[in-house]
């Protein structure tokens, strides 16, 4: 069933996926969270996901994380007579700032600080490095060029300047727009791209602790001063992205697969959840089949210890989203019914938090006992989150009343998220935990379970107890599939 996958799936929606229909195909398919690319798409087109999201969300009993991505200070070329120009080796062009159309010799760019960015030998590279401009002379707001790769450059493609220290600041005036929508209509995470120093987390964290919303921070890595300023970045953030398409133009592609593996493995050591995105199966935009190395790339993220795995142009606006879905997570299961690493867990840490010494107590006891599963009891997520950290081979199931809580635990790994009814004893707790994990097919009678739970119980105390349970539920059996959550069925058959 699509519960037993612990690397989530990140799929990006757009013209593709974005019909309500569509969307419910991409949550059968195997997809945990919706990504919104608010580089792409107006706020009413936005809205409409949202909603159905909800909505569908609610009807299948499948929560759905929903992940808005700010554009960020993203520089890009304008808008071409026809929609494009060839540039040729060789050729002299102008880059100007100037709000003009494009045509053969002149390409616009909406990067105002342009000029004030070169100087002779600057390189610029356009649509994610796959043209090269090299800078000769800059003269007011034109920048004479020379193109050293050329291609057909369209309308709006993405402008790199590797190595330059950009005068721009984290967050444009757009951002605060769109991030004032996302606030609104109370999004899961906001992913803040270009982040560069740890103050650019601290200014998004204040703008949403002071309208008090529950959002959590996604920092995309993609710049160079932001691997010297990992560490700190990863601490003060939710979720990490390693974005690999910007940061490959960066940092150059041959350095890229290390830089990866080093992202994951700070976030793997500090707790934090990361995400490995752009391209995993870019050749699906077009076949219905991936390459090898793709089905590589996906198994060895995995492997490596990433949390949830992106699509972006694949399920935004390919020829088989639903397909590549669901071919990301039989990767990714046959991958995890073969692993053999679980249980990260340090005795030798310095002393722990609360939540993190129950997390820790949780998954040792789990490991010793052979137990089925971890129920967590849970508000806010937060000692899940922990236990996921420590990647234990038991089940992680999350339980609450809070449906944001179930939505925004759909990004980390290994947690199975479902909905318990009020509880004021143990005997309450015990006997729906029984229930559910006996009629979902979590567990079996004589199963042992490790519950984390806060008491006193009546109270509503935050999690401060472990407790080691058998499964009873003897009158119980697993319900048939259309009884069932999505996501505790048979995997659903995804046309």
């Amino acid at each position: 069933m699509l519960a037993d996958r612990r690397a989530k799936i990140v799929a990006t929606i757009g013209p593709a996926t974005r019909e309500e229909k569509n969307l419910e195909k991409a949550i059968k398919a195997g997809m945990n969270v919706a990504r919104l690319n608010f580089s792409h798409g107006s706020h009413e087109d936005h809205l409409k996901v949202v909603e159905s999201i909800r909505k569908l969300s609610k009807e299948l009993r499948a929560p759905v994380a929903i992940l808005q991505d700010l554009q960020g200070p993203k520089i890009r070329v304008g808008k071409f007579e026809k929609g494009s120009i060839e540039i040729k080796p060789g050729q002299k062009l102008v880059v100007t700032t100037a709000a003009v159309l494009g045509k053969e010799g002149l390409i616009p760019s909406d990067f105002k600080e342009l000029p004030l960015a070169c100087s002779p030998g600057t390189k610029i590279l356009l649509d994610d490095g796959l043209m090269e401009l090299k800078v000769l002379q800059v003269r007011g707001e034109e920048v004479d060029v020379e193109v050293v790769y050329g291609g057909i450059l369209k309308d709006r493609k993405g402008m790199n300047l590797p190595g330059v220290n950009l005068p721009v600041e984290c967050m444009t005036e757009k951002d605060l727009q769109d991030l004032e929508f996302g606030i609104t209509h109370k999004v899961d995470y906001i992913a803040l791209s270009f982040v560069r120093h740890a103050r650019d987390i601290r200014k998004l964290r204040e703008i949403l602790e002071t309208r008090k919303s529950q959002a959590k921070i996604v920092a995309k890595i993609e710049m160079v001063e932001a691997l010297e300023n990992l560490e700190e970045i990863c601490r003060l953030s939710d979720v990490v992205m390693v974005a690999r398409g910007d940061l490959a133009v960066e940092v150059g592609q041959s350095r890229l697969p290390g830089y990866q593996k080093r992202i994951i493995h700070v976030c793997n050591e500090l707790g934090r959840p990361v995400i490995t995105a752009t391209q995993m199966l870019d050749s699906m935009v077009e076949n219905p089949r991936p390459t090898r190395a793709e089905i590589t790339d996906v198994a060895n993220a995995v492997l490596d210890g990433t949390d949830a795995l992106m699509l972006s142009a694949e399920s935004a606006s390919g020829k088989y989203p639903f397909k590549c879905i669901r071919t990301m997570h039989e990767i990714i299961s046959e991958v995890e019914r073969n692993e053999e690493e679980y249980y990260k867990i340090s005795l030798e840490s310095e002393f722990l938090s609360a939540p993190a010494a129950i997390a820790a107590s949780a998954s040792l006891s789990a490991l010793k006992l052979n137990a089925t599963a971890i129920v967590c009891l849970t508000t806010t997520g937060k000692t899940a989150n922990i236990i996921s950290s420590f990647r234990p081979r038991a089940k992680i199931i999350s339980i609450t009343q809070h449906m944001e809580a179930l939505n925004a635990m759909e990004m980390l790994w290994g947690i199975q998220t479902h909905v318990i009814k009020p509880y004021k004893t143990m005997e309450d707790i015990l006997t729906q935990v029984d229930q559910l994990v006996v009629t979902h097919g979590l567990a079996k009678t004589g199963d042992k379970v490790i519950l984390t739970l806060g008491q006193p119980i009546a109270s509503g105390a935050k999690t401060n107890s472990i407790y080691v349970h058998t499964v009873g539920g003897e009158s119980f059996q697993r319900l048939p599939d259309d009884q069932l959550p999505l996501r505790c069925q048979t995997d659903p058959v995804v046309e």
